[in-house]
């Protein structure tokens, strides 16, 4: 594994296992866009805690985090990138544990986030939320 990649939330901080997130545009026969990007929620497979941090924050539909994930090169834990997450709600919560695995007790979750920052560059949703 080349790097080690940390998930800070309200303080906490958790090992993260996998991460993905995506921005398209939608296109035209020819390939041209048509349309403003769409995307920005993160899927992420954590290493689990055993604290119910996670369960609580999707079954509360109007409870948004702000947090960010930090990309870091093994070799003197030099940091790579971070992206920050602003305004994000919990959209899917899985944990899983499998007996017949050397892997550790893993959270997956869908983190629906309103604005996403990369490198001071900003991706941000036109979400009408009364919070």
């Amino acid at each position: 594994m080349s790097f080690k990649v940390k998930l800070e939330l309200d303080g906490k901080t958790y090992n993260v296992l996998a991460c993905k997130y995506e921005l398209s545009q939608s296109r035209d026969r020819t390939g041209l866009p048509e349309g403003m990007p769409t995307g920005g929620e993160i899927h992420l497979r954590l290493e689990s805690t055993g604290e119910p941090d996670f369960f609580k924050w999707m079954r509360d539909n109007n409870e948004t985090k702000d947090g960010k994930i930090i990309y870091y090169r093994r070799d003197a834990m030099s940091k790579l990138q971070e992206l920050v997450f602003k305004k994000a709600f919990c959209v899917n919560f899985i944990e899983d544990f499998n007996a017949n695995s050397a892997e550790p007790l893993q959270i997956e979750l869908i983190i629906s986030a309103q604005q996403l920052i990369i490198g001071g560059v900003s991706f941000e949703k036109q979400w009408k939320i009364n919070l």
